[in-house]
């Protein structure tokens, strides 16, 4: 969660909480480290070599080339370069001949909401010219922190353009690269299926030490995530690059002097990077890696304004030990959506990838995201989910809040009396403090259950917060009329202070003191600037939350009210 939005929330809780204290009589838990080794760039690696990062490339995109003395390719051929399309029901793909990588991968559900015109589809590669490590695509070959010149050669492609639909069998696109002289071969088979975000990626290597490979070779996503965001800035801060160690999960996202080179010894299952809402990830499924590399240059990206924005740029690599005179083995890509449910469903710990706040919380998150999907698949709507989920909090915590009303509404009859107490004992603290409670136990208030309902409610608030701020399910998802994306703050500001004015008579039916008014006209206003930044789902649920409120109070005040003329009857 970014500071800002930390800062907003504990500011709302603490004035909802100082709030409620306020109309009462005056009466006097970091991402765990992998437990294998880490260590930072320019340490000697287990193979005796120095590892000298910036790692595939300069800040200025050009590409470094360090092999060893004996290479197949140490002139590449000219040859035209040959593009493969394939297109299932969720993504477009573009392999090309150079390298047998992938070039550019687009998803077809998702569109860029950058506040330009048009309907362009979520790119997830950033384009060459901006991208730092001078990485041509992805699932290039490296020599532990240097990029190779056979991601620039020419494979012949065995398959060709694919194009597949629902109930079609999984197909196979190959790139091989062979030397008859020195019998080195490179083979990459993918595979792909016609639904979902995964594709199979078998690696085969005959002979590596002829294309540069010592006794390390690595698997890299070497090309940052590409901004998609209006609000730009809050989607750059959630740019991570992350990896699998130990059984840990572990976050990189800071920068030192506008730098991360990072390579970490251990056995590791997947390396990913990040943006707010969509994920790439290399995962093993054979062979555990023995080392990553995560490697983070700032620059910067002009939001729809035209105004400067930090942007991190992350890559990510997977290395493994070379041993003998070949090396084979399968991966699984991931890449697209941040979706909790597919990256649990293919496991290895691939959901804590999506940020679901605060590790007390997210259970909560889990749940809370979990309802949602499930009254989603008959609602049809999201905003109307909120809603639904909203009156259903209400009804599961109006025991306490019938509890909590009551005791502040007879607080407000008993103000006279507490007065008088006051006045007859002002210098006599004990006694004051004693009497006060005396009338507090004989007409049944608790002076203290006001803000009960609050704490019990601050984990779902929180957890709601990072469901609604960082789900993929509430992107550019609507509600109605000028609500178009529920994960996005109200611009026209109408939700807020619809809020403001909801929460005003709220508060103004259990004000208990005549001296407090001028509060109950400021908190709101507050409240509203302070909701005015959050996601417009989170302010709906609120908006719901004190509207309902006010029905709950009248129904209690009718019920004091009977209560009254009933022992006034007697």
């Amino acid at each position: 969660m970014d500071k800002r939005s930390i800062i907003g929330f504990v500011l709302i809780m603490a004035i909802l909480v100082l709030w409620q204290m306020w109309f009462m009589p005056t009466s006097k838990p970091p991402v765990a480290p992998a437990t294998t080794d880490t260590t930072a760039i320019a340490q000697d690696s287990p193979s005796g070599k120095t590892n000298t990062l910036p790692a595939w490339g300069d800040s200025t995109g050009g590409s470094q080339a360090v092999i060893g003395e004996q290479t197949a390719i140490d002139t590449i051929p000219v040859e035209p370069e040959q593009l493969v399309k394939v297109e299932t029901d969720d993504v477009i793909v573009t392999l090309s001949s150079y390298g047998g990588i992938i070039k550019s991968i687009k998803l077809k559900h998702y569109f860029v909401q950058d506040g330009a015109d048009g309907d362009s589809l979520v790119e997830l590669l950033t384009p060459l010219e901006k991208n730092p490590y001078g990485a041509p695509g992805v699932l290039t070959l490296g020599d532990e922190d240097k990029i190779l010149p056979i991601n620039n050669a020419p494979f012949k492609i065995e398959g060709g353009d694919i194009a597949l639909t629902k109930g079609n069998d999984p197909a196979i696109v190959s790139f091989i690269y062979s030397d008859q002289a020195t019998g080195g071969m490179i083979r990459k088979d993918y595979t792909f299926s016609p639904e979902k975000y995964q594709i199979k990626f078998r690696l085969t290597v005959e002979n590596p030490k002829v294309f540069g490979f010592d006794d390390k070779l690595t698997v890299g996503w070497m090309n940052p995530n590409w901004p998609t965001e209006k609000e730009l800035k809050r989607d750059l801060e959630k740019f991570a690059g992350f990896y699998s160690m130990g059984g840990e999960v572990v976050e990189n996202k800071s920068l030192k002097d506008g730098k991360l080179d990072l390579i970490a010894s251990g056995e590791s299952q997947w390396v990913a990077n990040r943006s707010k809402y969509f994920t790439n990830v290399i995962l093993t499924v054979d062979t555990m890696g023995s080392e990553i590399l995560v490697t983070g240059r700032q620059a910067k990206v002009s939001d729809y304004e035209n105004k400067l924005q930090d942007w991190r740029q992350f890559g990510v690599g997977l290395t493994f030990d070379l041993r003998g005179s070949s090396f084979s083995n399968d991966f699984l890509i991931y890449a697209g959506p941040l979706d909790y449910y597919q990256l649990e469903n293919i496991g290895y710990n691939l959901g804590q990838l999506v940020d679901m706040g605060w590790k007390v919380f997210r259970p909560f998150a889990i749940g809370i995201l979990w309802i949602f999907v499930q009254m989603y698949k008959f609602l049809f709507n999201y905003g109307i989910v909120i809603i639904v989920f909203s009156l259903i909090m209400k009804a599961v915590f109006w025991p306490l809040t019938r509890k909590s009303s009551m005791s502040m509404m007879k607080m407000k009859d008993l103000q006279p009396k507490l007065q008088e107490i006051k006045d007859k004992y002002t210098k006599d603290p004990a006694k004051l403090q004693m009497e006060t409670m005396k009338v507090y136990k004989e007409y049944g208030v608790n002076p203290f259950s006001s803000c009960l309902p609050l704490i019990i409610q601050l984990p779902i608030f929180w957890a709601l917060f990072s469901v609604l701020n960082n789900s993929i399910e509430f992107r550019a998802a609507e509600l109605a009329f000028w609500i178009t994306d529920l994960s996005q703050r109200d611009s026209t500001w109408v939700l807020p202070i619809l809020m403001g004015i909801a929460m005003f008579f709220q508060q103004i039916m259990t004000i208990t003191d005549p001296k407090q008014k001028m509060i109950a006209y400021i908190m709101p206003a507050v409240f509203i600037f302070i909701f005015g930044s959050m996601p417009a789902g989170l302010v709906l649920y609120w908006t719901i939350f004190s509207i309902v409120g006010i029905g709950e109070q009248l129904l209690i005040k009718k019920h004091l009210d009977e209560e009254k003329r009933a022992k006034a009857a007697f």
